[in-house]
């Protein structure tokens, strides 16, 4: 298994990608940039500033799903 999370394309012609964490499940979809910048934005780590501020202005989901459908 891997340590970080990864892409996979999920059509012949690589338009669609998969991220996935490092128990296989799936983090989210969509085109390559989209599966990019996600992946730059979990992998980034966090400064003190982000943390202190995070908490105010998202309020966190147990269940994130891919905001296109396929």
């Amino acid at each position: 298994m891997c340590t970080i999370p990864m892409m996979f394309p999920l059509d012949f012609h690589g338009k669609i990608y998969v991220l996935q964490d490092e128990k296989g499940n799936t983090i989210g979809t969509g085109t390559r940039q989209v599966c990019l910048e996600l992946l730059q934005i979990i992998t980034k780590p966090l400064t003190p500033l982000d943390s202190d501020s995070l908490g105010m202005l998202v309020s966190q989901a147990p269940n994130v799903r891919a905001a296109m459908a396929i």
